[in-house]
Order: structure tokens, then C-alpha cells, then sequence
């Protein structure tokens, strides 16, 4: 990979965030920084790439050396191509337009690296293990990645392969070069985020700007959604989390964690969430929207099996995987978390933002919910070692008395047919939601 020197867009974007001193934010993410409506405006160009399938037209000359004069061109055709239907919608400066493409070229490359990887045969826990490491960086490693001369520094390759491998990443020379350019463009992608927030004038980031080429549909009316409802002045998104429905009537239950604080709950869309209950000592709440979404069934046992398979579904990472759904597979590794019988373990990845999502076992019925995961910075401090998927779920038992005490009528059957791992991750984004913290 080599950075460019041309005319085109994809030449220019990278400059000039490789120019740009980015206030070293890229591991915080646009939670309490950027409204839905800001972030369909940042996300813009990644969307209009993604959705036509020309990642891989973009991610193929960024992370090719010996991409040809022609290939360029042809990628600065199709990411200006993206930039002018963005421009229909918003009012962006030449900078910001900058900003926006280097989102759009940073999330292709994740996109297609990671889809690489999986297709060799990489793990989805092992591209997983990619973030974790990403979140140990100090602010020197950080540094680093902002310079393409990265490339040629051996020690600090070598340190950074360490650190993979320590985190469960194939000890394969292909397999780690490209994890580095994942983690690279997340760097990247996400310091170009906070830089373009930086240049947005207020009155660009509350809202669309219909122009030129008529209006732009945000992500929740790409999805389906009806008119979000109105929201209350001076609110901010503060943070957010998962739930699951669990019953009719638009039934949702999440952690309470998830809730702490929060003075609005609202879905992706926008839809107003009316608080139920919430029960501090099991770390878990109720929610109720207006949803015919089929709810998810529990399993009709007290607790889990050591060594079952298990499915995770969520919405971690926001700013570098998107707004879309993640699933990952693992197992139960313990019976209880940390000593605590309320709790289990599992080794299917977790971000923040699973809190709350539900972990399915294979026949697509509930066997807990996500609550944590252990600190895998403080176990290295302390211990000199990356502590790999060690994440916790509250039981069954603990989930059914707290459905109870709130008079849900939520359904329970026996787990038979394994399903599909495809039909599952269906089963599971059909019910499980995105949740909005406002304060």
C-alpha cells in the first residue's frame, strides 16, 4: 500500500487526512458526539459505496501497490461519483468533503479486508480480536498508523504482530499484515470523523439540507422506518446499547446500565421508548415501543450448558462496524461469571454496545442476556497477558424472576432442531434493536 500522489479524490482525502492532526479520538466513537441525522451525513459516502458495491473498487487501489494510473482514476470516478450524491442532500466544504471520503475509502477497506480474511478462513472471533487489540493502542501507537512510513517499521510490525497473535490472530504473514490494515483505517476512519465534526458548522450538522438533486433518506428511512417521532430540544445522544424483544405488545428488555441516566430512550429510527422497570441488582430492563416484531422465545431450562454453543447478537463499535447488526458464535465456558452464579461465561465476542443483546443457543431460543466483559487492559497490567473472550451473561434464573415480578408473558420452549448458523443470525436481527441513550 502506498499513498498516492494524483489529482483525483482518493489521492486528496488521504493527503489530506495524513496532513491533518486529528485530535487523537479514534477509540471513542460518535456516542455522545453526533446526532442519527449527524451521522447519516458523516457515514454518507461509506453508505452510497457500500450499498452499490463499490467497496472493493475503492479498497483494491488503496491497499494495492501496483494499482495502475487507470485503476485510480477509475476509483476517484466512483468515490466522486459519491460524493455528488451526498452533495444533493448536504452543504459540505471542500474540507469536509475530504473528511467524508476518507470515511467512505477507510470503511471500505475494513469491509473488504475483514470479508477477506473470513473468506480464507479466518475466525470471525479472530477479526474480532482485531478490535480488541485496537483498543490497548496507546497514543504513540496511534501515532504511528497516522504515517504510511509504518510500513517499513519493522520493530514496530513486530510489536504490533505480538500483540495479535497474544490476541488469538492466526500466526500467518498474510493474516497479519492485512489485521494491521484494518486496524490502520479504523484509526483513520474514526479520526477523520471527529476532524470533519470539527469543521461542520452547526447549523449543517442538525439536520439535512435538501438541494440540487432533492433529499436524502437518512439510515432508519432506509430501513423501513415510519417518521421518527419528534424529539425533545437540547437532548444528546449520550451513549448506546442493545435490547431484544420478549414479548407482544413491542416488549424490549436491555440492561440497566443501559438505561442509567438516560432522561429518553429511543430505537434508531427515532421512536420514543416508554421506561417499564428496572432492576438494579440484576442489571436488566424493560422497555416497550410499538413493534409487531415477532418476539424471541426462552429456553425452557434454568440455566445453561457447559461447553453449548451460543450465538451473540448486537450493535457494538458503532463507529467502526457500522450501524448494522453483528452476530458472533462462541460457547459457554463457565457455568458461573467470576465466581457469581447469577452470571456465565461465553467466548463469543463482545464490544461495547452488546450490553444488553440477547445470547441465543442454536435452536434460536434465549439462554441469557450480555452484560460484560472482562478488562482485558487492567488483566494486562497485571498479569502481562491478553485475556481472549472472556465475556459474561446473565442466567436464565435471574432473567425469568425479573420477567415476573413485571407480569411479562413472554414464551418458553424446549431447544431441538439446531438451526442453520445464516438462519440464526436472521432469527436473531429480526428481534434484536439498537438502543439510544438521550440525556
Amino acid at each position: 500500500m502506498s499513498i498516492r500522489t494524483n489529482t483525483g479524490l482518493v489521492g486528496a482525502a488521504i493527503a489530506a487526512l495524513v496532513m491533518t492532526g486529528a485530535p487523537a479520538l479514534a477509540q471513542e466513537g460518535l456516542s455522545g458526539l453526533v446526532s442519527p441525522e449527524q451521522e447519516a451525513e458523516i457515514y454518507c459516502v461509506y453508505d452510497i459505496l457500500s450499498q452499490s458495491g463499490d467497496t472493493y473498487a475503492i479498497a483494491d487501489v488503496f491497499i494495492d501497490p501496483d494499482a495502475t494510473e487507470s485503476d485510480i482514476e477509475a476509483a476517484d470516478e466512483v468515490l466522486s461519483g459519491a460524493i455528488d450524491e451526498c452533495l444533493n442532500a448536504y452543504e459540505w466544504s471542500e474540507t469536509m468533503r475530504e473528511y467524508a471520503a476518507v470515511i467512505g475509502i477507510h470503511g471500505s477497506v475494513i469491509d473488504v479486508v475483514t470479508a477477506d480474511l473470513l473468506a480464507e478462513g479466518v475466525e470471525q472471533e479472530h477479526i474480532q480480536a482485531i478490535f480488541d487489540v485496537l483498543d490497548l493502542l496507546e497514543e504513540d501507537d496511534m501515532e504511528v498508523f497516522r504515517s504510511p512510513e509504518w510500513l517499513s517499521n519493522t520493530r514496530f510490525k513486530k510489536r504490533m504482530n505480538r500483540s495479535l497473535v497474544a490476541a488469538g490472530i492466526p500466526n500467518e504473514p498474510a493474516v497479519l499484515d492485512n489485521s494491521l490494515l484494518v486496524m490502520e483505517s479504523a484509526i483513520l476512519s474514526v479520526e477523520a470523523i471527529v476532524d470533519w465534526m470539527l469543521e461542520a458548522p452547526a447549523s449543517t450538522a442538525d439536520a439535512a439540507k435538501p438541494s440540487r438533486g432533492g433529499s436524502k433518506k437518512s439510515k432508519s428511512a432506509r430501513a423501513g422506518s415510519d417518521k421518527p417521532a419528534a424529539r425533545a430540544p437540547k437532548l444528546e445522544l449520550v451513549s448506546t446499547g442493545t435490547g431484544w424483544y420478549v414479548a407482544d405488545g413491542g416488549l424490549i428488555v436491555t440492561n440497566g446500565h443501559v438505561v442509567e441516566g438516560c432522561k429518553a430512550m429511543r430505537l434508531k429510527s427515532g421512536a420514543e421508548l416508554e421506561m417499564l422497570g428496572v432492576s438494579d441488582g440484576e442489571d436488566l430492563a424493560l422497555l416497550r415501543g410499538t413493534s409487531s416484531v415477532r418476539p424471541l422465545q426462552i429456553r425452557n431450562t434454568r440455566n445453561v450448558r457447559l461447553a453449548e454453543d451460543v450465538l451473540v447478537a448486537g450493535y457494538p463499535l458503532g463507529s467502526i462496524l457500522g450501524s448494522g447488526i453483528n452476530v458472533t458464535v462462541g460457547t459457554v465456558s463457565s457455568l458461573t461469571g467470576g465466581g457469581d452464579t447469577k452470571r456465565f461465561q461465553f467466548t463469543a465476542p463482545v464490544q461495547p454496545g452488546n450490553s444488553g443483546g440477547p445470547v441465543l443457543d442454536m435452536s434460536g431460543n434465549v439462554i441469557g442476556v450480555v452484560v460484560a466483559k472482562l478488562n482485558a487492559m487492567t488483566v494486562q497490567d497485571q498479569y502481562g497477558d491478553i485475556p481472549q473472550n472472556v465475556n459474561f451473561g446473565i442466567a436464565l434464573p435471574s432473567l425469568l424472576e425479573f420477567l415476573d415480578e413485571n407480569d411479562i408473558a413472554y414464551s418458553r420452549t424446549a431447544s431441538s432442531e439446531k438451526l442453520d448458523k445464516v438462519d440464526l443470525a436472521e432469527l436473531a436481527r429480526a428481534s434484536t434493536v439498537l438502543l439510544e441513550c438521550y440525556q
